[in-house]
């Protein structure tokens, strides 16, 4: 007796296109009312009160905070260097110009440049696609993990402040000495977290009452990068994160200093990843 086959249907391309018109319009979605969110708190306040938390000590911050942003995308790169075992291909200074280019490609739209670029270069400088794509995916694997153990440590700090330095002097360690590959791009992630979770905590020293949890800001504002990491259609998670923050935050921390904030530490980072960014490039092309 002949054997009947079933036919299922499959996904074809009318398929693919549905999911990924329907992935662009609900990441538009999110991002419209992320939009709306912070517009929404941005006009409930009086136009002098967010004008009056201008300092020195924000201007201070301002010159600071970069820096450690500057400092967290080194540190990715290196454990993208280590993920991506590219040592022998290509020198530390080509990995940081590769990086950096794509830290600069991710407030393109579609935030997917970043990973794109790496292909393509890293490709160009004798790295398969397929160990490229590993470390890519690897790396955004270890984004979760790395920045809520940071975002617990930063909490921690506040009632035991020698955890903090306990934690980064093992993740250093683990950085330098560990064998597996995984363990030592796990660390520098984490190091790298843990330059955020300062930022924030600088930015909010200037503008913040006095005696207030900086710790735990540090862990909202990881909390908040998280989510604008994983809506996609955010170039650089621009909206999203501001709007995850005021929302995480805007019960423990005063309307107009907390806005400050937000706005500060975007400035702060975009100012950071311009940094790595052309630093990096003009290293490259002096060696």
């Amino acid at each position: 007796m002949a054997e009947v086959k079933r036919q299922y249907p499959s996904a074809g391309p009318d398929n693919t296109k549905f999911r990924k018109r329907a992935a662009r319009w609900g990441g538009a979605l999110v991002v419209t009312a992320c939009a709306g969110f912070i517009g929404h708190r941005i006009a409930a306040l009086d136009p002098g009160q967010l004008a009056a938390q201008a300092s020195w000590p924000l201007a201070g911050a301002l010159a600071a905070a970069p820096c450690l942003f500057a400092l967290s995308d080194k540190l990715l790169s290196n454990a993208w260097l280590v993920l991506a075992a590219a040592t022998e291909q290509m020198r530390p200074r080509q990995v940081d110009a590769l990086y950096g280019r794509g830290v600069l490609a991710k407030y393109l739209p579609g935030s997917v440049f970043q990973y794109a670029s790496r292909q393509v270069e890293g490709a160009a400088a004798g790295l398969s696609h397929s160990v490229l794509a590993k470390a890519s995916l690897t790396e955004i694997g270890l984004h979760v993990p790395a920045s809520m153990v940071a975002a617990g440590i930063s909490v921690a700090v506040v009632e035991m402040p020698w955890i903090g330095g306990a934690a980064i002097a093992g993740a250093a360690y683990l950085a330098l000495r560990a064998k597996a590959g995984l363990v030592r791009a796990a660390a520098l992630q984490f190091g790298a977290f843990a330059c955020f979770a300062a930022s924030a905590a600088v930015v909010g020293a200037a503008l913040l009452p006095t005696g207030a949890p900086l710790g735990l800001f540090g862990a909202l504002f990881l909390m908040a990068w998280l989510a604008g990491f994983l809506v996609p259609v955010a170039p650089g998670g621009l909206g999203v994160r501001e709007a995850a923050l005021l929302a995480l935050a805007g019960s423990q921390f005063p309307a107009g200093p907390l806005l400050a904030c937000v706005l500060a530490l975007r400035i702060a980072s975009i100012m950071g990843d311009v940094l790595f960014g052309v630093v990096a490039l003009l290293r490259a092309r002096q060696a």
